[in-house]
């Protein structure tokens, strides 16, 4: 793909003395808010490793075999049992992007776009990541319908109701209540308030918005959520569903370099910046085969292929979340 850069025609040339101002961008990042992510300081330290992806092995839980009476007979030895192991494997993110913004831009702009892409740092990456979780989850789905009988997944072909919500989490059975958080298309939503289903609770911030909840969970609406041919996904969370560690960026030019390139603009003069970031997000009960990825690490696009995971949980109540495919008009 092209370079591109902030040309003078990207920025608003203000009249003398107007205040210069941005649209910001409208994308939702509630879901970071929303108690669906933990940090783990175990799988922290194992980063420091290095490699691709990060082992992650662990111990199932002991079965449900019942206990057994004792007797006196010393020849009648109790059976033993073991305890089988798991191992999950979570895939390394080290991401990058680059803005470039000619000189002239900032002189006849009347404002420096750099500061602009400075400040907004946090918010771009938050988004970025926010893809980034989607395409795992659309990853664990596929690999999910492809490979387990899709049990994490309820498929209503109808617009969503009250009793579809009920209906995916009962796919857990009696760890049905556990749920605390639908992540759901702006359209999903509307149909919700529609039937008038959602409440409403003052966040703990003073003068904050309302948050909304429908039965005991809260509401994230977000039109990033998977749609693909009238099929809208949303996603139920139990608390700390995600595991999330971001990690320091341990290369020469760290999170966010700059490069003066003053022979461009024919001599006026571009400066580059490049933010990185590295993290490893991990969805719990699941291992990435890393299968699929033309890199040295998967896109948001190789991470969405059933092709790239596994579930490593013996059971479906042991995943921390479920997806509830709806159909929308």
């Amino acid at each position: 793909m092209a370079d591109a850069y902030t040309r003078i025609a990207d920025a608003i040339v203000p009249s003398v003395y107007a205040q210069y101002s941005f649209e910001e961008h409208v994308q939702s990042l509630e879901i970071f808010q929303a108690g669906i992510l933990f940090n783990d300081p175990a799988t922290t330290a194992k980063l420091s490793m290095g490699g691709r992806s990060v082992d992650m092995p662990g111990w199932k839980d002991l079965g449900n075999d019942p206990s057994e009476p004792v007797n006196d007979d010393p020849a009648d030895s109790i059976e033993m049992k073991k305890i089988g192991a798991r191992r999950e494997v979570a895939a390394r993110n080290v991401r990058a992007q680059a803005w470039g913004v000619p000189d002239l831009t900032s002189i006849l702009a009347g404002d420096d776009p750099q500061k602009l892409i400075v400040k907004r740092q946090t918010e771009y990456w938050q988004r970025a990541n926010k893809l980034t979780l989607l395409g795992i989850l659309k990853g664990v789905v596929a690999d999910n319908i492809a490979n387990d009988g899709g049990d994490l997944v309820r498929v209503t072909g109808a617009s969503i109701v009250d009793t579809d919500i009920i209906e995916a989490a009962y796919l857990m059975g009696d760890r049905a209540d556990k749920f605390k958080t639908i992540w759901m298309h702006s359209k999903q939503m509307k149909a919700l308030k529609l039937a008038d289903l959602i409440d409403y609770v003052p966040s703990s911030e003073q003068g904050g918005p309302l948050i909304p909840y429908y039965m005991g969970l809260r509401c994230v609406v977000d039109d990033d959520i998977p749609v693909a041919a009238g099929v809208y996904t949303a996603f139920m969370f139990k608390d700390k569903a995600i595991l999330w560690n971001e990690l320091p960026v341990n290369t020469e030019g760290g999170p966010l370099e700059f490069d003066r390139k003053p022979r461009q603009g024919h001599g006026g003069g571009v400066t580059e910046m490049v933010g990185r970031r590295h993290f490893v997000p991990h969805v719990p009960g699941t291992r990435f085969l890393d299968a699929s990825s033309a890199g040295e690490f998967a896109t948001d696009a190789e991470l969405a292929l059933a092709a790239n995971w596994d579930r490593t949980a013996s059971s479906v109540k042991s995943m921390t979340f479920i997806a509830l495919k709806t159909t929308e008009a």
